[in-house]
């Protein structure tokens, strides 16, 4: 499977690999030939697509040669669409909610003090004596 896989690669992304450097040099090596530099661009373009399909190339082999690697993509497959009673979104959703109500507490204690006061300076609160949320 390994072997299939460093093949894969260097067929895939070899052409690049030359045509990117001969357009780094093709001003020196033919100066007045416009025609061959704009097709050593457009090839070039064409094989940095190649060269990037690699990568899905090597999704698609490990898929079709490895056992486990399939295995492991049913597995996370599954997960996804069952929700996770301990951690993941249900553990999300319950700090987001416990943070709303730390703060909608805090809030309301900032405006009852605010209230309460009458003075005129209404920025010189106290609000150490907040209840703690564990």
């Amino acid at each position: 499977m390994l072997v299939m896989i460093c093949c894969a690669a260097v067929c895939l992304q070899l052409p690049y690999t030359v045509l990117y450097l001969l357009n780094s040099e093709k001003f020196s090596l033919w100066p007045d030939q416009e025609v061959l530099h704009a097709e050593i661009d457009f090839w070039r373009k064409v094989t940095d697509m190649v060269a990037t399909s690699n990568y899905a190339v090597n999704f698609v082999l490990y898929c079709v040669s490895g056992s486990a690697f399939r295995r492991g993509v049913q597995a996370m497959c599954r997960r996804r669409r069952t929700p996770q009673r301990y951690g993941g979104l249900h553990q999300y959703h319950q700090a987001i909610t416990m943070t709303a109500l730390t703060t909608a507490n805090t809030n309301r204690l900032i405006v009852s003090a605010m209230n309460s006061r009458r003075t005129s300076d209404v920025s010189e609160y106290d609000v150490t004596d907040q209840p703690r949320h564990v």
